[in-house]
């Protein structure tokens, strides 16, 4: 426990303001489902904020942290103790962020009822927070630099969530609406399942 506590101190210490972005997006989140839960025309609306906003924003704090990597000259410094706290960095975010989705979540079922969440939709949820906690380390391991990797997050997100899911034939990871066929239900999964495996195998050639 000594050593967790010690942990989230140096991270916090390192990253100065930035450790608390993730937590304000959380608040704003809140703000944004109760303004949605008037709009009785719209109950997937709080839901659209949980998976487009709070579930990629809980994977922040990790690629803010392993930026440091990609300083110049810190790489083969850093990487040996990045090798040996990785999987202890998971994990201890995971259960941070996990919490915090957990109560957005209760907060939707508040709103819409707890049968608004379907087996389905629980399983997407869960998938959609491993691909989102995994997904920021591996493309800044690719591509080595904050601002690209951030860039091309965000671009995906942003676009996903603003259009719906309608503006390019490319994966598309959310749902914005009850599923209504086997198809509809099937892909997301699909995609989600195809970059979670990705991302543990861009990790793993990184890190091992």
């Amino acid at each position: 426990m000594n050593r967790l506590v010690h942990l989230f101190k140096f991270d916090i210490k390192l990253l100065g303001y930035l450790y608390s972005f993730p937590f304000v997006a959380y608040a704003l989140c809140i703000l944004l489902m109760l303004a949605f839960a008037s709009r009785s025309d719209a109950p997937f609306m709080p839901y659209i904020v949980v998976q487009g906003i709070a579930v990629p924003i809980a994977g922040w704090h990790l690629v803010f942290l392993y930026n440091s990597l990609y300083e110049e000259g810190a790489t083969e410094a850093l990487m040996f103790y990045y090798r040996k706290i990785i999987v202890i960095d998971f994990i201890r975010y995971a259960v941070l962020h996990g919490m915090f989705i957990f109560l957005l979540v209760g907060l939707t079922a508040w709103l819409n009822g707890v049968q608004f969440f379907t087996t389905p939709l629980i399983m997407h949820l869960i998938m959609l927070f491993i691909f989102y906690q995994m997904i920021g380390i591996a493309v800044l391991s690719a591509v080595q630099s904050l601002d690209i990797a951030l860039a091309i997050i965000a671009t995906y997100t942003f676009m996903e969530v603003a259009t719906q899911g309608t503006f390019m034939p490319w994966p598309h990871i959310f749902l914005f609406r009850e599923p209504v066929d086997t198809i509809s239900v099937f892909l997301p999964f699909f995609w989600l399942a195809i970059g979670i495996f990705l991302s543990a195998m861009q990790i793993w050639k990184k890190f091992k």
